[in-house]
């Protein structure tokens, strides 16, 4: 199967860590015979002109569309199966991450992680489109694209959110029907990250204790670098660091704390309730 696996990031002033994460993604797609294609700003060009001025500065949901038409684009073209992978993504296990062959597509499962003073921690579930892929020409890129610019032309301007047609939407149609999704993802954001780079933490713990097997790989979330999220802010300092010790580790500062649990390892339908 031809697969073409995209990325898409700016050329000037990149951080060290993430530059770690394309080149663990290019080693990857070398590994297994998958061509790289690497995408600069232009990328947004890719996003209809009205969503870019309807957007404005919320970046987030211009680049949601923006890989949908790339990838029906290729797909249409000389590949018979396109993968998206964010910028912000590490690969620190590649014999481990795995697509399933026999998926007419897959999103990514996000086991989510936040802190409240007066509630303490809570551990959800979501999907997201950090990592994804697609083989041949899907109905469900068609029915996306439909419902994402149906979704921003009925909202207002200034209140569209950042994860309106990505992450919002995603988790909202998986509890309307089974969504295929890759399983070998961890999501992290600010406090597990922070563990990550120290060795381990409370937070770390519970968040993977409750993951059903080992993941391969790390959506770091680059967009939460220097802010706060429960309690947490984390600079490049700290996330280099973490990029660091998830590849000396290939992983195992969070694999050895997963659950025993067992599940399919690298593919599941979810419903999401």
């Amino acid at each position: 199967m031809k697969t073409l696996v995209v990325q898409s990031y700016r050329t000037r002033d990149v951080a060290p860590w993430l530059n770690d994460c394309l080149r663990t993604v290019r080693e990857w797609a070398a590994l297994r015979g998958y061509t790289h294609e690497f995408l600069d700003d232009r990328f947004f060009d890719y996003s209809p002109a009205w969503v870019r001025d309807r957007c404005g500065a919320q970046v987030l949901p211009v680049t949601d569309i923006a890989r949908l038409y790339l990838l029906r684009e290729k797909l249409r073209g000389e590949w018979d199966r396109v993968v998206w992978i964010d910028a912000d993504v590490l690969v620190f296990d590649p014999d481990r991450f795995v697509l399933d062959e026999a998926a007419p597509y897959a999103l990514c499962f996000e086991q989510t992680f936040s802190f409240q003073p007066d509630f303490g921690m809570h551990i959800g579930e979501a999907i997201n489109n950090a990592v994804m892929f697609f083989v041949g020409s899907h109905p469900l890129i068609d029915f996306w694209i439909c419902a994402a610019e149906e979704t921003l032309r009925a909202s207002e301007p200034d209140r569209i959110a950042a994860t309106q047609v990505g992450t919002r939407f995603l988790s909202a149609l998986g509890n309307a029907m089974p969504i295929r999704t890759m399983r070998n993802v961890g999501l992290f954001v600010p406090p597990l990250i922070r563990d990550i780079a120290a060795g381990g933490g409370v937070a770390l713990d519970r968040w993977a204790e409750r993951l059903r097997q080992p993941i391969a790989a790390a959506n770091l979330c680059r967009s939460m670098q220097d802010r706060e999220f429960s309690g947490a802010t984390v600079g490049a300092a700290e996330m280099q660091k973490a990029v660091n010790r998830l590849l000396q580790t290939r992983g195992g500062v969070v694999n050895d704390r997963v659950g025993t649990s067992q599940a399919c390892p690298f593919h599941n339908v979810v419903r999401f309730a």
